[in-house]
Order: structure tokens, then C-alpha cells, then sequence
């Protein structure tokens, strides 16, 4: 049985009520565990563990494992995105015939970053496969280590640290992650000599930060991008993978090869972002199905489907 670690309470307040829709931000592509009908647990990055409960009406707690640093409360707006201003991206979007609908009924949505590591983890998770798949390895691995913290009066399980993934790497092969185990544990070194780390991609451009993922072994551009979108929230290479390719083809009419080029020339330092919300827009559903729904003008989520980037409880409900 683990040591469970209680967090202490370090901070609260509200954030405005009308601003953002924090339901939204605690719960669109976040593991079921990590939220419920009226909050979710919000992992700030740093080099404590510090958790923010986030109350869908604007109320919030910061615990840590030491409350004497001040700047958690800073580091937890930028995790939910509270001062990131998309306002350009909604307009432009406004009139694509993709992203159209989703603009004008998700502009208080904000995507929910993450660290470093644990953005590598999810886009490694999705290399090659599908949503349901993938997000299913990320509940598998956090299910399978099991390290459970204490935050106010509710166990919480958190996300395993590199270390911690080295120490038993084979709970990586129980969590069904197959040929990506490698992958894994080459980026767990990396993060653990610290040839990379959060500040490395804060501080450079996002072509050199892919470019320095990528020297790890088994990270291609899609894992990269999609990691760096994900942690420091730099939108402007897109996480382009074969599922993405085809609906930009067929949306806009564009020949596959040229399907990135054309996507960051059309939506520019917004293209990751853009690529994330497309994935919402359709449900991640297969390349298939998510044709057919473009066909028929279908391009808002749909809140009856489940497991979906909007609606993650399905993957705690039973098989």
C-alpha cells in the first residue's frame, strides 16, 4: 500500500463567473478521475506537487507539498489558460467551415496545459492509434501506479513522475502501452538527467524545442508538437498526424501532402491550438465516421456520445 502524501491548503479564491467556462476547461480531455459534477483537480506544473481544486462556479484551492513559494496561484491562471486571449483565433475561426460552429459556442473554453513530462507522456500515448486507445493507456497508467495524494479530505491519484516510471517500468506494459514502453522510458531519462525540462521549452522557440524532443529516441514532430502545445502553450507547429491530414483534404479541398503547409498558413501561431479543437469538434471519432459528420454539417460535439474529448467518464464506466 502506498504512503499517502497530504498537500496542505495554501490559497483560495473565485475567479470571475463570467469570464471562462470552467466546467469546460476542468473537464474537456481530462482523466475521470480528476473531476466530477461540481470540480476538478488541476495539476499545476512545477517542481512540487501542487493541485488546484477548481470549483465549476469560479471557486478554487491551491494545496502543495510547501506553501512557501508565491507564485502558484500564477502558475495555475496560466494552466487553465485564465489570461490567454483568443479572441482573433474566434473571429477568424467564426468564418471556416470547420471550426465555424465550434467558435461561436466554445469561446469560454480554454485548453488545460500540463508539464513537460507529463505532455510527453499523452502525445506518446497517442502516436498511432485512436482516442478511445490512447486516453485509455493514460487511465491505465495512472490506475496501475497508483500514487495517491490527500488533497483537503479526498485521496486523489496523481500522475507517477519520471522516476517513478523507471522504478517500475513494467507497469508501463501492464498499462497496454506496447511498443511506446521505449519511447517512455527513453523520454523518463531524459526528464530525470535533465537534457530536457519544462524551462528548456519555455525559453526557446518551438522549432528548437521540437528539435530537442525529437533527440530523444522514439519522439517524432506529432509527439513533439503535441507536447509542446500541451505544456507551454505554443500553438504555432500543429501536431499533424494521418487523422488530421485527411480531414483537412477533404474539408478544404487540399491534396494530403500539403496539408500542413496550408494549416499553418490559414490559422499561423493558432495552429496546434486549432488542431486540438478539431479533435473536440468531431468527437475524435474514427477518420470514418468523422468524415460522415463533416458531410452532414455535424460539427459541434455531441454531449451523448461517450468517451469523448467533452465527456471522459466513459472511461470509468464499465467496458
Amino acid at each position: 500500500m502506498n504512503d499517502v502524501k497530504k498537500l496542505k491548503l495554501c490559497s483560495n479564491g473565485v475567479l470571475p463567473s463570467d469570464k471562462l467556462n470552467y466546467r469546460l476547461i476542468g473537464s474537456v480531455y481530462n482523466l475521470c478521475y480528476w473531476f466530477n459534477d461540481q470540480k476538478s483537480y488541476v495539476f499545476i506544473p512545477g517542481k512540487e506537487l501542487t493541485v488546484a481544486v477548481l470549483y465549476f462556479n469560479g471557486e478554487y484551492e491551491i494545496y502543495s507539498e510547501n506553501c512557501d513559494h508565491d507564485d502558484a496561484a500564477k502558475r495555475f491562471y496560466f494552466t487553465i489558460g485564465m489570461n490567454e486571449d483568443l479572441r482573433d483565433l474566434f473571429e477568424l475561426a467564426s468564418r471556416d467551415p470547420l471550426l465555424g460552429d465550434f467558435s461561436k459556442v466554445y469561446q469560454t473554453w480554454r485548453l488545460r496545459s500540463t508539464d513537460l513530462w507529463w505532455g510527453l507522456v499523452t502525445s506518446i500515448c497517442q502516436q498511432n492509434t485512436s482516442f478511445k486507445q490512447g486516453w485509455r493507456m493514460l487511465h491505465n497508467i495512472v490506475r496501475n501506479y497508483n500514487k495517491v495524494i490527500k488533497v483537503g479530505e479526498h485521496e486523489v491519484i496523481r500522475p507517477p513522475r519520471p522516476d517513478e516510471v523507471l522504478q517500475n517500468p513494467d507497469l508501463l506494459f501492464v498499462s497496454g502501452l506496447g511498443y511506446r514502453v521505449k519511447t517512455m522510458l527513453n523520454v523518463a531519462k531524459a526528464m530525470v538527467k535533465n537534457e530536457v525540462g519544462d524551462e528548456y521549452v519555455f525559453s526557446i522557440s518551438s522549432l528548437d524545442a521540437e528539435g530537442l524532443l525529437r533527440s530523444i529516441k522514439g519522439v517524432g514532430p506529432y509527439t513533439a508538437r503535441l507536447a509542446i502545445a500541451l505544456s507551454a502553450r505554443k500553438y504555432d507547429l500543429p501536431p499533424m498526424d494521418n487523422w488530421l491530414r485527411k480531414i483537412i483534404s477533404i474539408t478544404y479541398g487540399i491534396d494530403e501532402k500539403f496539408a500542413e503547409e496550408f494549416w499553418i498558413e490559414k490559422w499561423g501561431k493558432w495552429s496546434a491550438l486549432t488542431s486540438i479543437m478539431v479533435t473536440i469538434t468531431l468527437d475524435a471519432e474514427p477518420l470514418s465516421k468523422a468524415i460522415q459528420r463533416i458531410s452532414r454539417r455535424e460539427l459541434l460535439p455531441k454531449s451523448d456520445l461517450s468517451p469523448t474529448p467533452i465527456n471522459m467518464k466513459g472511461f470509468c464506466e464499465p467496458k
